[in-house]
């Protein structure tokens, strides 16, 4: 074969080799942006909750945000934000939900917001279980809801822990089912490190559940939403909201799928402000 028509196949095959390499080691900041938008805190939601410290097994110390309910029997809400925000992007929803008459956990994890701590799968389990300790120290009624990245979080807690109900608001079957949509030349099923199978685990959760998510969700397959919940084998509900991306489902029709599901909860029937 004449050099120059080697040449040609061999630097492509650096050129993707480089790129394969690329994405491996920075499959980390991609899953884990930390992304600050200091512009969106909320000072409403500042002077309805308070900062609290909270403790995790591996030691490490995460502030998180915390609206008490009434009483111990009045649900109180656990709040997993997604990849690319920290907990005060959670507080529209978090406001709602006080002004409904619920408690509320605004969960952080390590990395984020300023906590200690580098983000990592394990990590962030962890980081859910102390929260959900936090919570259930004070509350005998807890409900989980995971956005994105969250809902990651949310379904394995729901699979470790007793819990009321599970919201999941566009989530994922997996975070590689995710990656390898978006990266469809490169073997990111073997390259990943942190999955987030869901999908797996959904099976598992035997608390009632919701998922709801956007028809126009470009970063998460609106598929995915189905996916997970043929899979789940609790009591359960889907709500589509036709025209809803990833970042607007609350405000464009998820607000009323979520409110009228905590509703019809045996548990959670009773009459709020």
């Amino acid at each position: 074969m004449p050099l120059a028509l080697w040449l040609v196949p061999a630097s492509i095959a650096i050129i993707y080799a480089i790129a394969l390499a690329g994405l491996y080691w920075l499959q980390v900041r991609l899953v884990y942006p930390l992304e600050q938008i200091a512009a969106l805190q909320n000072q409403d939601l500042e002077d309805q909750t308070s900062a609290v410290s909270i403790k995790t097994d591996d030691g490490i110390t995460l502030t998180m945000r915390y609206h008490p309910a009434p009483d111990k029997t009045t649900p109180t809400i656990i709040l997993f934000h997604g990849n690319g925000e920290d907990l005060f992007q959670r507080g529209h929803i978090a406001l709602e939900m006080i002004e409904a008459g619920y408690g509320i956990l605004l969960a952080e994890y390590r990395g984020y917001g300023g906590n200690p701590g580098k983000p990592s799968e394990p990590g962030l389990y962890a980081d859910a279980r102390a929260a959900y300790a936090f919570v259930s120290a004070r509350s005998e009624n807890i409900i989980l809801h995971g956005y994105s990245l969250g809902s990651g979080v949310a379904v394995q807690l729901a699979t470790e822990r007793p819990v009321t109900a599970l919201i999941l608001e566009a989530p994922f079957t997996s975070i590689v089912d995710v990656a390898a949509r978006r990266f469809p030349l490169f073997p990111v099923r073997t390259l990943a490190r942190d999955r987030y199978d869901s999908l797996t685990k959904i099976a598992s959760v035997q608390a009632p559940l919701l998922i709801y998510g956007g028809t126009a969700d470009g970063v998460i397959p609106p598929d995915q939403f189905q996916r997970l919940h043929d899979a789940a084998r609790a009591e359960k509900r889907i709500a589509l909201i036709e025209g809803a991306d990833h970042l607007n489902v609350w405000t464009h029709g998820g607000r009323d799928h979520v409110m009228q599901f905590l509703a019809s909860l045996p548990a959670t029937r009773a009459e709020r402000v």
